[in-house]
């Protein structure tokens, strides 16, 4: 492995000449998370595997593996010796996606539908060199495989104060699959499933479709939302002519060295929303409302047993732990309630076993997460494409980190396409869930003006 030290600059600069090429990547937590400390740019992989509408391709050859089964492959191919543990979590590997349409792969009795983006429903590049940044030592440099490829890639990344394009401005919401009244008629069906014991829980979403007052690029977009977002997992990936946007708060799973080698898988699913509230005596009493809320609390602690129930299939026996079970958590825009079970992986299994196995997070589908699936299928009558997925890495040495695919804006055509939603459980109030949908989407609906822009 080759290292080249780097002058500090923003990543988002680092990233800004890089964003419209396709295969082009950014995982970059917002500017206010407090647990964000590394940020990665990557560009020009090596190779790529995708799978869009049926048919599974790497590097452009069609191929009869599950795009899983193909992600495997080059994971294993690519692993490195094992080492002394690395400088950064992840220096050369994979990143891509997973999208909630890949569910029958891993999960045979998922229904199958057809997304409804132009963006790939699976797609990962494999990238020989990496730009990494840690944020709390504003140190940074590149990391390569080979010395020509690191030096190579240290030239094209940009300098500080490249900057983006001030914006000035608002999104206009001019459309969703649903109405308020089908949205909340869709709680509604959901509580009569739930009280006829098909499920204990389903998530439902909606997707709203934001249209800025002038041309907007995608990259500008996530730089103006990133400045105010405390998530900690945000991420751009450009197809050239579509991108995905996320500022996922919610970490689906990372795989890290642990004592004496072993590896450490964690989980951590959110369940349980409030809006923030610029009142400091407002915002304590929508805190306190979310850790007391019977029916929140229930959603939460469903699905950290089912994670639980998933982790158990690829950790050690008796090496499961609750870290934390509905532990209040504050962003910029929402509180929400966390937990955080972890394991001891078996020998046997590698980075891309644990995503097959824990695919689709709980969290986004319900419980029991089968039956959930066929519930969502039934009411939404449509896929989710990239949203509800899974976005990350795969290191070379072998651990890996993914966040779930929410708090996406999907760039198509001049427009953002926003999908949001939430856990329904038989406490629901449908008004509620509703306005919890336009909660989630709040981040995207605005564009900073220049002042704002400036003082991020």
């Amino acid at each position: 492995m080759h290292r080249i030290e780097i002058p500090w600059r923003s990543p988002l600069d680092a990233f800004a000449p890089l964003a419209r090429r396709a295969g082009a990547v950014l995982l970059h937590g917002g500017e206010r998370a407090s647990d964000a400390p590394w940020s990665f740019v990557a560009a020009e992989p090596r190779s790529i595997i995708e799978r869009r509408q049926r048919e599974t391709r790497v590097d452009e050859v069609l191929t009869d593996l599950s795009p899983f089964e193909a992600l495997r492959r080059a994971h294993l191919d690519r692993r490195l010796p094992s080492a002394p543990p690395p400088e950064a979590p992840f220096m050369t590997g994979l990143i891509g996606f997973a999208g909630y349409e890949c569910a029958p792969f891993v999960e045979p009795g998922a229904p199958t539908l057809r997304s409804p983006y132009e963006t790939p429903d699976f797609w990962f590049g494999a990238y020989d060199a990496v730009a990494a940044f840690d944020r709390r030592r504003r140190r940074a440099f590149v990391v390569g495989r080979a010395q020509a490829t690191a030096a190579r890639f240290a030239a094209m990344i940009g300098d500080d104060g490249a900057g983006g394009t001030a914006a000035d401005g608002a999104m206009a919401l001019i459309g969703s699959n649903f109405t308020k009244d089908d949205y909340c008629a869709a709680v509604d069906e959901i509580i009569g499933r739930i009280r006829r014991g098909d499920l204990f829980q389903a998530n439902i979403s909606q997707r709203l479709t934001l249209a800025p007052e002038f041309p907007v690029d995608p990259f500008d977009l996530f730089r103006n939302a990133s400045a105010r977002s405390s998530a900690a997992f945000g991420a751009f990936l450009s197809f050239g002519d579509a991108a995905i946007l996320s500022l996922s708060p919610e970490r689906f799973f990372r795989v890290e060295a642990g004592v004496s080698g072993a590896r450490i898988i964690r989980a951590e699913p959110i369940k349980g929303t409030r809006p923030r509230s610029d009142d400091p005596a407002e915002d304590a009493r929508l805190l306190a409302a979310l850790t007391s809320d019977a029916k929140d609390r229930a959603e939460n602690i469903m699905i950290a047993d089912l994670t639980r129930n998933d982790l158990s299939r690829i950790c050690d026996d008796y090496s499961i732990r609750e870290e934390a079970i509905c532990e209040a958590v504050s962003h910029a825009s929402v509180h929400h309630l966390v937990s955080r079970i972890s394991g001891r992986l078996r020998d046997d299994v590698n980075a891309v076993d644990a995503l097959t196995t824990m695919f689709p997070c709980g969290s986004v589908t319900g419980a029991p997460k089968v039956e959930a699936m066929r519930v969502i299928a039934d009411i939404e009558r449509s896929g989710r494409g990239p949203y509800c997925g899974a976005i990350g890495y795969m290191d070379d040495r072998g651990g890996a980190d993914f966040s779930v695919a929410i708090r996406l804006a999907i760039a198509e055509g001049g427009k953002f396409i926003v999908p949001v939603g939430g856990g329904i459980t038989l406490r629901s109030d449908p008004q509620a869930e509703y306005d919890e949908t336009l909660d989630k989407a709040a981040h995207w609906l605005r564009l900073p003006g220049p002042r704002e822009r400036r003082a991020s």
